[in-house]
């Protein structure tokens, strides 16, 4: 018997297949790189705007503070505290709970936060505020009712 050698090669069919089997994994891989990296674009564009938002209204905040630590070193030492609260709650947007001698001021921002502040006035040789609180927090929205819209009417 006669050892035949069969000389089997795959050709240039099995050449091309290859290629085009890597050449499709390039791409596939190549689109999922794109959608990841522009979804990424999106997100740090998302935070930098919200980042910005926090700092403006974080500024606001620290002015409206400032304004009512300008009232409170014009003040005398000797006016009584109902009326030092009352020169306080004309500042816009500050409220006063004069049985607590607390303010409380809200200060909003344009991507859903906004920063609440609470100080408590004190009295020693002068008037002087105490921060009681400083929080961010989401704005809350108003929850809308779901309207069904039926687009598809069929055939009746």
């Amino acid at each position: 018997m006669r050892n035949r050698r069969t000389n089997v090669s795959v050709g240039m069919g099995g050449t091309l297949i290859i290629t085009v089997f890597v050449v499709l994994c390039l791409m596939i891989f190549a689109s999922l790189s794109f959608v990841t990296a522009y979804s990424d674009l999106k997100m740090s564009k998302k935070a930098q705007e919200i980042t910005a938002d926090y700092y403006n209204i974080h500024g606001n905040a620290e002015e409206k503070l400032a304004e009512i630590s300008d009232v409170l070193y014009d003040i005398d030492i000797n006016e009584e505290k109902d009326k030092v609260l009352r020169k306080l709650s004309d500042i816009d947007g500050v409220r006063v709970d004069e049985e607590n001698s607390t303010l409380q001021y809200e200060v909003l921002g344009s991507k859903n936060q906004k920063i609440s502040v609470d100080l408590n006035i004190l009295q020693t040789d002068r008037f002087y505020y105490e921060i009681e609180a400083w929080n961010l927090s989401s704005i809350e929205l108003p929850i809308y009712e779901d309207e069904i819209i039926d687009i598809w009417e069929g055939i009746e």
